[in-house]
């Protein structure tokens, strides 16, 4: 039985079946949630959260009796060392002023094997794994110290080729999700790897169907949906000696769990969970990055359309995480709070998508400060009643932002 109740009747034991909000206006990131602390209790109250819907059906009865198992989905069982808590973010191990300059070596390393691989692959060379390799295991490195440094990275660059970038964002995407979902770091180097590899065979498709402003034939449809079976057919004729799933990611990254997919219209937990990480990180770089027949959308938008397909092309779960690692504001995004000041993310917070650590760096305005400041959204102590209230395109921003990352390289 569902029934309406106040937040500050809750107890540890119910089960919220609806917060009434949308996904960007709740601290969780689902909106059900059998209550097994406290805290999530005061999570809700502190976002302001007066009235939430609880299933009677699926509460224990008795505060004290142990608490149901929360509800995951078979792919996550398969994947995910603990249960799914929204409670133990991944926190950073160095702040990001110390791993930025890291981070930008190593992505730039990368950056110059994503080239040679697609020399070697376009001329029908062997693809030199160790080094692919070596760039992934650096990526791991980094993301397992500070998840936010590469990702910003992403998001604050600027490139002109998205041959040769689209697979090092996924592969960094990937991997700082797969990170997120408890992935060990064996599972991410592969991962990396896979994701590396992913889009290889649309080396073999004709530039006038890859790169047409206009809506695909049937026909030409096809021929760009071969990408896929492609991409493993090179990674097979290569004879790599690489793990299997690395070839399952290349295969099965377009495969969703309605059977939509392709190539081999995979259903459910059919699909290869590290290929699921991989297509969910391959739909958000592809909607955010700059082609040549469309302009990219703001991350914000993605992440909607992302949602949009939770539970028809990939499983909730899945989905909800992807969202906490990437974050509703990336690290890079240009934000303007309530008072018309403006101000560049830097990190995000696992557990508080909509109070990133921020610096403020224009008057309402459009002044820039001489001495900016850094603010934690999420601490009241700091942020004088600041929330965020829009994104800011690039083309409004009136600054670049990536002048306010410029870290010492260390």
């Amino acid at each position: 039985m569902i029934r309406k109740i106040s937040t500050k009747s809750l107890e540890v034991g119910m089960f919220v079946s609806d917060v009434g909000r949308t996904w960007l206006n709740h601290p969780w990131k689902s909106k059900s949630r059998l209550l097994t602390e406290r805290s999530e209790i005061d999570e809700l109250i502190a976002f302001g959260i007066e009235e939430v819907y609880i299933d009677t059906g699926k509460s224990v009865k008795s505060p004290q009796a142990p608490p149901k198992p929360r509800p995951t989905s078979p792919d996550i069982k398969r994947v995910v060392r603990a249960p799914v808590n929204a409670s133990k973010p991944v926190e950073p191990t160095v702040p990001m002023e110390t791993e930025f300059p890291k981070a930008a070596k190593a992505y730039a390393k990368a950056l110059d094997t994503s080239k040679a691989l697609v020399a070697a692959c376009r001329m029908n060379k062997r693809i030199e794994v160790n080094e692919v390799q070596e760039d992934v295991d650096e990526l791991v490195e980094s993301v397992s110290r500070n998840r936010d440094a590469l990702t910003a990275l992403i998001k604050l660059r600027h490139f002109d080729d998205y041959t040769y970038t689209h697979s090092l964002n996924v592969s960094v995407l990937s991997i700082s999700a797969g990170k997120t979902l408890g992935l060990t770091n064996q599972e991410l180097k592969i991962l990396g790897l896979g994701t590396m590899f992913h889009d290889l065979g649309k080396l073999r498709i004709p530039d006038n169907i890859l790169n047409k402003p206009g809506k695909l034939s049937d026909d030409e449809f096809a021929i760009m949906r071969s990408h896929a079976a492609l991409s493993a057919e090179i990674l097979t004729e290569q004879n790599l000696n690489v793990d299997d799933q690395v070839i399952k990611v290349a295969r099965s990254h377009h495969e969703r769990i309605d059977g939509s997919g392709y190539p081999d219209h995979l259903q459910g937990d059919q699909i290869p969970p590290l290929a699921t990480i991989c297509g969910l990180s391959d739909v958000y770089d592809a909607l955010t990055s700059d082609r040549v027949y469309h302009k990219g959308m703001l991350p914000h938008d993605a992440l909607k359309f992302i949602y949009s397909l939770r539970g028809s092309h990939f499983q909730p779960d899945w989905v909800d995480r992807f969202v906490q690692s990437v974050g509703i504001y990336p690290p890079g995004s240009v934000v303007e709070l309530n008072t018309g000041h403006r101000a560049v993310v830097m990190e995000v917070h696992n557990r508080s998508l909509l109070t990133p650590l921020i610096k403020v760096v224009a008057d309402p305005n459009g002044q820039l400060y001489q001495r900016t400041k850094l603010v934690d959204l999420s601490k009241p102590a700091e942020n004088q009643g600041w929330t965020i209230n829009r994104v800011v395109p690039p083309s409004e921003a009136g600054f670049e932002p990536a002048n306010f990352f410029n870290f010492t390289a260390q």
